[in-house]
């Protein structure tokens, strides 16, 4: 799957999450919302009506026994029934100071009161003809247990409203406790997405990068393959063109056959070299130590890249020491550092070269030679390319880490030295800064018994 397509598919994943994180929410508040309308809020005003008719209750048959009193007249009547009405009248909700019931009238069957027509009706209190809560209580004999009458009373819709809000506000908090849950672990899912779409990336550019390297292998194993069956022909080359020398210095001819015949043979000794430096450095006794100049295999990685140097006009600039204490150490080992550097710094001069203006020279310094302080051999390569940030510079030694897009490196190459450098107790610098060129430089103790 491409780069593209592996973007695409994550973009497409991650937005069908986000869209059924919102519909959960959207229906969490949904239904919330319809739970409290159709449930809830009916069930508080329900139980709002029954705690005044409660309270209610308990005063109203004081009116009952008032208008059963025998031996009272109208007026003592009329009297006691206020005296209960105003005590219902002044019952409060303790939160809020509110009054339960605004108003009160009573509605009397005179047919079983000792009293005139009309002699009784009381009405007191705000009564609200459009008052919603109404509470109507009948009123029994204590005696005979006939119905006498209907206490009506007009609930406080403040009270009500007082009630609800109380409940309201911890049904609202528990929905943002379960909202606040959802984005939570809505959240929670978009950064494990995230780290999951970064780890498939890293993943896909490691897999890259091993195909490539064994590309690279192959190619490799290839060129050692070819180098050897190259060998041959050369040879036969290399003999016929000594034969025409021999010749020609015999026929005492020295024009342009005699100059072709040594340039030919010339040429021959340069691609024998080549092949040379490149089955030496393929070759598999890796674990070999020898007691080296290190000008040998720093010449023998700088053959590979020389001609590639000039043909990008790239500015080789050499500084090589060549008396030199010897140093125990693996050359092919060591000739692979070198070509990594070398590697590096010509991508990054080459990198830098296609976005440079025209006064931009690629130049790559490769210098070797002792310190005066302490006497260890230094090698260091040094470019004027596109350089590293500080994270890459802390990053640079990495397994698979590299900058380069897939199949411009492995992300091997420094690591490889790394582990060389570690293997031979050297040390390893890096300097520079982004846009202004790298320094790689290794330190290594020379062999005192050499």
């Amino acid at each position: 799957m491409t780069d593209k397509a592996l973007k695409e598919k994550s973009a497409s994943f991650q937005s069908r999450i986000s869209l059924m994180f919102l519909f959960l929410a959207a229906g969490l508040e949904g239904l919330m919302a319809v739970y409290w309308i159709a449930v809830l809020e009916p069930q508080l005003t329900a139980k709002a009506a029954v705690t005044v008719r409660a309270l209610a209750q308990s005063h109203v048959p004081a009116i009952a026994d008032a208008l059963t009193e025998e031996t009272a007249d109208s007026a003592q009547i009329i009297k006691d029934m206020e005296n209960s009405i105003n005590k219902i009248l002044l019952l409060r909700d303790p939160n809020t100071g509110s009054p339960f019931i605004l108003g009160m009238e009573i509605e009397i069957d005179y047919g079983l009161v000792n009293a005139p027509e009309g002699e009784l009706e009381l009405k007191r209190g705000i009564l609200g003809p459009g008052n919603p809560f109404i509470t109507e209580i009948p009123l029994y004999s204590k005696t005979t247990r006939e119905l006498l009458g209907i206490a009506r009373m007009y609930n406080n819709p403040e009270f009500f409203q007082n009630f609800k809000a109380d409940v309201k506000v911890t049904f609202l908090a528990g929905a943002g406790v379960g909202f606040a849950l959802l984005m939570l672990t809505w959240g929670i899912s978009a950064v494990l997405l995230a780290k999951v779409r970064r780890a498939e990336k890293q993943l896909q550019e490691k897999q890259a990068q091993i195909v490539h390297a064994g590309r690279l292998t192959a190619m490799g194993e290839m060129a050692t393959g070819i180098a050897h069956e190259i060998n041959q022909p050369l040879a036969i080359i290399r003999i016929a063109a000594d034969g025409l020398n021999t010749y020609f210095t015999r026929q005492g001819v020295a024009g342009m056959e005699s100059k072709a015949a040594q340039k030919i043979i010339e040429q021959v000794k340069r691609a024998a070299a080549i092949i040379d430096n490149m089955r030496s450095f393929a070759r598999a006794d890796a674990d070999a130590l020898e007691s080296v100049n290190l000008i040998e295999p720093v010449e023998r990685a700088l053959s590979f890249f020389k001609e590639q140097f000039r043909i990008h006009d790239i500015l080789l600039k050499l500084s090589l020491s060549p008396d030199l204490p010897q140093v125990k150490i693996n050359p092919q080992k060591f000739e692979q550092i070198a070509v990594n550097f070398l590697s590096n710094a010509r991508y990054a001069v080459e990198k830098k070269g296609e976005k440079a203006d025209k006064s931009y020279r690629k130049e790559v310094a490769v210098r070797l030679f002792q310190d005066e302080e302490n006497g260890r051999i230094v090698f260091e390569v040094e470019d004027n390319g596109i350089g590293m940030s500080s994270e890459v510079r802390e990053r640079c030694m990495e397994p698979f880490y590299t900058t380069k897009g897939v199949g411009e490196g492995t992300g091997l190459g420094l690591s490889i030295v790394h582990g060389i450098a570690r293997e031979f107790q050297m040390e390893i610098e890096v300097a520079g800064a982004e846009g202004e060129g790298s320094r790689f430089r290794v330190r290594i103790s020379h062999d005192p018994e050499c």
